[in-house]
């Protein structure tokens, strides 16, 4: 997996955008069932949110690596928060 600068991520294209979730697909497929659920639970939430990806990683993930979180900490942690019961 390439490594890409977090500036760049974030204005990165659509068509970049989905390289980038390709690869995180293929990284996740080296790890626990779990964490795949936790994309496709991300994925969702970014659809029904009715937002740009590139919106959403701004308003949610961004600051959660500003405050010192992994790319990976910072996803389970939006799809728990979406998870937990009202």
């Amino acid at each position: 997996m390439k490594v890409i600068d977090k500036k760049s991520f974030c204005s990165a294209s659509d068509e970049q955008m989905e390289e980038l979730r390709k690869e995180l697909r293929e990284r996740i497929s080296c790890e626990e069932f779990n964490a795949f659920e936790r994309l496709d639970t991300l994925e969702e939430i970014v659809k029904y949110s009715g937002v740009d990806s590139a919106i959403f990683h701004r308003l949610w993930i961004r600051p959660l690596l500003a405050a010192g979180l992994s790319l990976q900490v910072a996803i389970a942690r939006v799809v728990d928060s979406y998870c937990q019961p009202n």
